[in-house]
């Protein structure tokens, strides 16, 4: 008996952003996009939320879906934990929208998404990074910087 390999979903990207609205028309919108950095007032800090919008190709049929966090400290917070997803036939692709509402920033430093895809006994891992600084920690290092170039005082 021929033993069957499933191929991979391929993990096309993720989109970080503020909000996600879907529209009328099947349109999708996404508010306040980053460029995988958030830079907060201070830390820690709290988000009303942080959205991902993630699309993968080499999709079908049935699969449990994971989507975690991880600080940079090594804390993890799981968001979805095995969620039944059903792709359509035919469709070869899945978007997936997750929202972490609140959003508790407790350090600065580099974030780990992990997205878990299941399908049988086939478990497969994606990881997508951003980055959250303190606008406070930034500041103050600009004006020392900047005083240091200038010659001014401290």
């Amino acid at each position: 008996m021929q033993e069957v390999q499933i191929k991979a979903p391929k993990h096309e990207f993720t989109l970080l952003c503020d909000d996600i609205r879907q529209e009328m028309g099947g349109k999708t919108s996404l508010m306040g996009l980053y460029d995988h950095h958030i830079v907060v007032p201070q830390v820690p800090f709290v988000l009303p939320k942080v959205c991902f919008y993630t699309r993968f190709s080499r999709m079908d049929g049935m699969f449990k879906f994971s989507f975690s966090i991880v600080a940079p400290g090594g804390e993890r917070k799981d968001i979805i934990r095995d969620s039944d997803v059903q792709i359509p036939d035919g469709a070869k692709e899945g978007t997936f929208n997750v929202i972490a509402s609140p959003f508790e920033v407790n350090a600065e430093g580099l974030y780990e998404v992990i997205v878990g895809l299941t399908k049988g006994a086939d478990r497969f891992e994606y990881v997508y990074k951003f980055a959250i600084s303190d606008a406070e920690r930034l500041k103050t290092e600009y004006e020392k910087n900047l005083a240091e170039q200038t010659g001014a005082p401290n």
